[in-house]
């Protein structure tokens, strides 16, 4: 754990050196933020009480804040402070005190390895067998090159299995990013990317990188990176810190759509069995509530389990308030 103290700094002034440190982080990282303060009577004021920086206490946060972009220290950070009255984070010994001052803050930082580039790793059968996620083998640690490789000069006529020299091609344009001056042997012994090194992969590219993870058990997917920039997108789903690529992170949750119908379905099979015996066209719209058949209504009512992942629902309630 890192840690940064500053006394006697004005609220404005702690902004800017808060955002120093944690823009200067080069991985991965959770936060939280201790106040000191000041407290005095309302009716005495020689009667002051010190409250030291102290996370058992006087704790910004409930929990520490995970980082695992640049955007989330704004977003998540600096904005949700900044919209905060600190005067409620702090204890009162009793309603016959007041808040004096913020004389005190204390950064505490929690480091944390989360790099993606583990060519090891033992990807699952519900991953693996997925037709809408591509597991490059044999990345040796460069599988985020891959995805990259892969989304930016993927051709008819290259598979994933045969794409060495656009890895390589997207490896050097990396290393001319940084100003590192590119090998054979560079390449071969690059271990991996953190986290928070996506950003500036981001910029070289000019593609806004989504990550993913995939609960291998109920094959939940969730996001752990959400890119801000305004560049294409591209989506990653990371297992056990190995990127595979995927091109549309609502297939990999194995669920289809009806597109006349809106009606969800956990096969491709059942939704091609529907649309060939079962499909009513259902336009969900509160005008028109009162003309829909009731199984254009049990449709729709029907598809809304699966589609939010919302298990043992009971779909047929007999009263409604």
């Amino acid at each position: 754990m890192e840690s940064h103290l500053y006394k006697g700094v004005e609220p404005s002034d702690f902004y800017n050196k808060l955002e120093n440190v944690l823009s200067t982080q080069t991985s991965v990282f959770k936060i939280n933020i201790a106040l000191g303060y000041e407290l005095v009577s309302k009716t005495d004021p020689d009667d002051t009480r010190y409250f030291y920086p102290n996370l058992a206490n006087t704790n910004v946060f409930n929990n520490p804040i995970a980082i695992n972009s640049k955007a989330d220290i704004q977003k998540k950070v600096i904005s949700e402070i900044r919209s905060m009255e600190l005067a409620d984070k702090l204890n009162y010994p009793s309603s016959g005190y007041k808040l004096k001052a913020i004389t005190a803050f204390k950064i505490f930082l929690y480091h944390r390895e989360h790099s993606i580039g583990d060519s090891e790793a033992v990807i699952p059968k519900i991953i693996r067998e997925n037709k809408h996620v591509i597991n490059f083998p044999k990345t040796n640690n460069k599988c985020v090159f891959y995805c990259i490789a892969w989304h930016t000069f993927q051709s008819p006529k290259k598979g994933p299995r045969r794409i060495q020299a656009q890895v390589k091609e997207a490896f050097k344009r990396y290393c001319s990013f940084k100003g590192i001056k590119y090998s054979l042997s560079l390449f071969r012994s690059f271990k991996h990317i953190n986290l928070l090194q996506l950003d500036e992969v981001e910029d070289r590219f000019q593609l806004g990188i989504n990550v993913y993870k995939m609960d291998a058990v109920s094959g939940n997917v969730e996001c752990i990176r959400r890119s801000d920039k305004g560049y294409e997108a591209m989506d990653i789903l990371s297992f056990e810190n190995h990127a595979l690529y995927t091109k549309n992170i609502d297939m990999p949750q194995a669920k289809y759509q009806c597109p006349k119908c809106d009606m969800v379905f956990v096969s491709a099979e059942s939704l091609k069995n529907h649309k060939k015996n079962q499909c009513e066209l259902v336009n969900i719209e509160a005008s028109q509530l009162s003309q829909l058949s009731t199984n254009q209504l049990r449709n729709a009512i029907r598809s809304l389990p699966t589609k939010y992942s919302i298990k043992n629902a009971d779909q047929y309630i007999d009263h409604f308030i």
